[in-house]
């Protein structure tokens, strides 16, 4: 007894999946039946009762790897039956909950929905990293409005290296050409408006930027010769 006693903290903190399943039945979630009802009648094939379930289970509440499993499922019954749209939401679904989620190796060979759960997997990665430089573009137009010319140009610099939408990149690029022109580097203001308009070839300035006596000159101009 003091042996199981001293066990189970270090078996709690285990993350393996017989671990999991070993917590799940020593302290279940609410929906932890429920869930494990969906995935058996997911196994038998009766998928509209199987699909029930697995909401249920996510309606009476589930623990974070529970929840992934129950979107999985449910991600595979939209797939077989041909709801290829919502097989893809329960693939983010459970993608959001759990970033590191992938399938094992026998589902992801799947011919129904493994490639759907690629091609979802893939889009996620691709737009975390087109994202990732979002604070430092926040942080530099933020320094920019300061009047800190160079913490603001070294900011906006670090989120395009880091990655940005299309349209975030334009707009840094923007601001980087705004401090070159009136650091009076007009080449550098011209090569970042037209490095704008190429990652956004409808980008303009707004009205109260367009008027502006520097760079709006030399942002017409580098538009029309585009």
């Amino acid at each position: 007894m003091m042996v199981l006693a001293a066990l189970i903290p270090a078996l709690w903190g285990c993350s393996t999946q017989p671990m999991r399943d070993l917590r799940g039945m020593l302290k279940p979630s609410k929906g932890y039946y429920a869930l494990h009802l969906g995935i058996q009648q997911f196994e038998d094939g009766v998928y509209p009762e199987a699909a029930r379930s697995l909401q249920i289970a996510l309606n009476m509440g589930l623990s974070a790897d529970e929840q992934t499993d129950a979107h999985k499922y449910l991600a595979f019954i939209h797939c077989v039956s041909g709801r290829e749209a919502l097989c893809r939401e329960e693939f983010r679904r459970a993608l959001a909950g759990n970033p590191d989620f992938t399938l094992g190796p026998a589902e992801s060979g799947h011919p129904v929905w493994g490639p759907v759960f690629a091609s979802v997997k893939s889009g996620s990665q691709k737009a975390e990293v087109v994202q990732r430089g979002e604070p430092a573009l926040q942080a530099g137009v933020h320094a920019y409005d300061d009047g800190d010319y160079a913490e603001s140009a070294k900011r906006l610099q670090a989120a395009i290296d880091q990655g940005l939408a299309p349209k975030d990149s334009a707009r840094a690029h923007k601001y980087l050409a705004f401090i070159n022109c009136v650091s009076s580097r007009e080449d550098l203001c011209h090569d970042e408006f037209r490095k704008a308009l190429a990652d956004d070839p409808s980008f303009n300035l707004a009205p109260a930027e367009a008027g502006h006596p520097i760079w709006g000159p030399i942002f017409q101009s580098v538009k029309a010769g585009r």
